[in-house]
């Protein structure tokens, strides 16, 4: 029995130190130090965090369950390639995964909580940190969906909020779809959203969140007799 207990100890601990460099190895390729198509090496890997090769080999088949690394036969780990086709795909998945969150939210989020709500989101485009960087507002919308996500009361929205999340702030920052007007577009439906969920209205707070996703994709696909998003709610 003492063996078996030390055995099970061994592979919980393994499991944590996989999923840990895993983690890492998705944290590098979000901020973009390994570019689409570049090889992720075991040996590498294992060497520069101090871990056995298997851990490596294992955090890497990890990453690529997580959408961020493609494992090719024969031929080793490589970051993934998301073409456009697959990135319109994921922001769509993340636009139904945002509404829900936005709508349990604006059930469930108690009022304590709504200070930080507000602190999160500039009140004015003038105020946004750095009005040339016109990636700023992806920064912001996942870190207010990590909150909302938070309070959504669903653990499983909640995960597939941040999973789904962590792939498109990852295109979002390689492709860097954004202009001055969709940044205004998209911090007015922030301001919408948090507004909506603050005064328990889930259908605008849904709606809200959904227009945050189409900005993004209009930015990306322009589509000349779009409409502007419509206020359906005082600010």
């Amino acid at each position: 029995m003492a063996k078996e207990s030390s055995k099970t100890k061994s592979s919980a601990g393994n499991r944590t130190t996989d999923a840990w460099l895993s983690e890492a190895i998705i944290r590098e390729i979000i901020v973009q130090r390994h570019q689409p198509g570049m090889p992720l090496r075991e040996q590498e890997i294992a060497d520069r965090y101090k871990v056995s090769r298997p851990s490596a080999r294992e955090a890497l088949r990890l990453a690529a369950q997580a959408g961020f690394v493609e494992i090719l036969p024969w031929r080793g780990a490589r970051v993934a390639n998301i073409d456009m086709d697959q990135f319109l795909d994921i922001l769509g998945m993340l636009e139904d995964i945002y509404a829900r969150c936005a709508a349990l939210a604006a059930e469930r989020m108690p009022e304590t909580a709504f200070a930080e709500l507000d602190s999160m989101i500039p009140r004015d485009a003038a105020l946004l940190p750095d009005t040339a960087d016109k990636g700023q507002m992806y920064r912001i919308s996942f870190t207010v969906g990590a909150f909302i996500g938070q309070h959504s009361g669903s653990p499983i929205v909640q995960r597939m909020l941040h999973h789904v999340g962590r792939l498109a702030l990852w295109q979002q920052r390689l492709h860097r779809p954004g202009t001055v007007e969709s940044e205004t577009e998209s911090l007015f439906a922030h301001r919408l959203m948090a507004a909506a969920i603050k005064s328990r209205q889930r259908d605008v707070a849904a709606h809200a969140a959904r227009s945050i996703m189409l900005i993004t994709r209009h930015a990306l696909h322009p589509e000349p007799d779009r409409n502007p998003i419509e206020p359906r709610w005082p600010l």
